[in-house]
């Protein structure tokens, strides 16, 4: 009996050791796709192309957007917020970029809750990026705003990618709006990569001639190819 007794003891202080030496894992919910680290930066190498109408012509750009997480502010709701401040750098055939110096362009501000990312472009809040991240999920990309809405979906999910020489082991896709038809082609994007936030971002809106002999689809006459792509990325 005493063994027995001395057993069942033994058994109960090795179950409860082992319970109480058990870690459990958090569920990951994607935050680090926006790790909203203040003074980092991601520096993105932009090209753009405006198709003119009736001017007929295009105008082609290219610059660089470094764009800083700054400081951390508190908004008119009382919530921690991010202040972006976008620097500009415009490319010269003479000049190398490494030789310009930076100059403000814009500020924005972002907002990362348990729940969500948004970020106020232009003086419209676009809700990012959705938390728990997982492929397939869809939200209200327009919610917060005053505009049509638009429902915005992953449509890749911790994928590796390579962009302008950069490797990233798991990136996921935003997308914010796809619309092709006769008359017009509409080809919204984001990607991110965890630890770096936006790698990748894509907009393009065409509007296709249409003359007496109907629409011409595929041939473009008017609209914006805008491209941001990933160059480098740090903190200051």
């Amino acid at each position: 009996m005493k063994f027995s007794h001395y057993c069942i003891v033994s058994i109960l202080v090795l179950f409860f050791s082992c319970k109480k030496d058990a870690t459990v894992t958090p569920p990951d919910l994607g935050y680090n796709y926006y790790p909203g680290t203040i003074k980092s930066y991601v520096i993105y190498d932009v090209d753009s192309i405006v198709y003119r109408q009736p001017q007929g012509d295009t105008l082609t750009y290219k610059f660089q957007i470094k764009e800083s997480m700054d400081t951390l502010i508190t908004d008119n709701e009382n919530r921690p917020t991010i202040k972006l401040i976008r620097y500009k750098k415009i490319y010269s055939p003479t000049v190398p970029y490494s030789a310009m110096t930076w100059t403000i362009e814009k500020v924005w501000v972002a907002n990362k809750t348990t729940t969500d990312v948004e970020v106020v472009e232009e003086n419209i809040r676009y809700t990012k990026l959705a938390f728990p991240a997982k492929l397939g999920l869809v939200w209200n990309g327009t919610a917060h705003a005053d505009t049509v809405e638009c429902d915005y979906s992953y449509t890749s999910f911790d994928n590796p990618l390579k962009l302008n020489g950069n490797s990233f082991a798991k990136t996921l896709t935003v997308a914010q709006n796809l619309d092709t038809n006769a008359l017009i082609y509409q080809n919204y994007y984001e990607q991110y990569a965890r630890g770096v936030g936006r790698v990748y971002k894509q907009i393009i809106n065409y509007v296709y001639l249409q003359d007496s002999q109907g629409a011409h689809r595929g041939v473009i006459y008017s609209g914006i190819y805008y491209v941001e792509t990933v160059n480098s990325y740090g903190t200051d």
